[in-house]
């Protein structure tokens, strides 16, 4: 029997909308019940898949007999656990220090530049990741105070002209894209290449199915972007055919080790 689909069906994420077209018996998970704590009820002994926001998933998570949906480990998802099995395959230099930090901290000198890249250590965004000039910090960290303790990255700066996002089960490639803009492209063999081998080393940590973001500099050179996982993920112009396959398979073995 085929697993059963919990969707968060959200407007602000169009993946839920593209592959809740695409499956026939999905259970849709209403924003006001998830907030007032009531989910579907799901046939005893069915797989089950959950896709949707971070938010409703994390929440989905921790419901007893449905949290098996949501395949994604957010602790092992914070950079703080993964740089240290991909960290050469960053391209760049990247440092762990508290938010509250950054703005003493000689960043110039660090990084030989006056501009850094900084971000949230969790996969889900406590700000905005981006660009900013060193002397320009303190500012950020003003506008998001209420996060001063926790841990971010500050890396130098690299270049992508294009990013690909690349779905990873069992350290194999399972479908992908260009992203964030359309028009999406395919992911070129030697990138899916690569995306497999960032796969590959966090798959001997227990992280059967990720997403690997891959960015291609000026020169050709591939970077990590970022690990993420599948169940909060965008699909772009990934085949949604091949996406469904490869979550639904995944239910099934966690179904089965249970």
């Amino acid at each position: 029997m085929r697993p059963r689909w919990l969707i968060d069906l959200h407007e602000d994420f169009p993946g839920s909308a593209i592959v809740a077209a695409a499956v026939d018996d999905a259970l849709i998970v209403e924003p006001y019940d998830v907030m007032m704590g009531r989910w579907p009820v799901v046939e005893e002994g069915r797989a089950i898949v959950g896709y949707g926001t971070m938010p409703t998933m994390t929440q989905l998570r921790r419901v007893p007999l449905l949290g098996e949906a949501v395949f994604d480990d957010y602790t092992t998802l914070r950079c703080s656990s993964y740089y240290r099995h991909v960290y050469d395959l960053l391209g760049r230099t990247a440092v762990f220090v508290p938010f509250s930090a950054i703005p003493d901290l000689p960043l110039r000198r660090m990084f030989g530049s006056e501009h850094v890249f900084v971000r949230s250590d969790t996969n889900y965004k406590l700000f905005p990741a981006g660009v900013h000039a060193v002397a320009e910090l303190d500012r950020l960290l003003q506008s998001y105070v209420e996060h001063r303790d926790e841990l971010v990255v500050v890396s130098e700066v690299v270049t992508f002209e294009h990013e690909y996002r690349c779905f990873c089960r069992n350290g194999r490639f399972v479908c992908g894209s260009s992203y964030p803009l359309e028009p999406y492209l395919p992911v070129p063999d030697h990138v899916r290449a690569f995306a497999e081998t960032v796969a590959a080393r966090v798959l001997a940590q227990g992280s059967t199915m990720v997403t690997v973001d891959v960015g291609v500099g000026p020169d050709g050179a591939l970077r990590l972007v970022e690990l993420g996982g599948v169940n909060s993920w965008g699909i772009y112009g990934s085949d949604v055919t091949d996406f469904i396959a490869a979550m639904e398979a995944e239910a099934l073995a966690r179904a089965d080790s249970y």
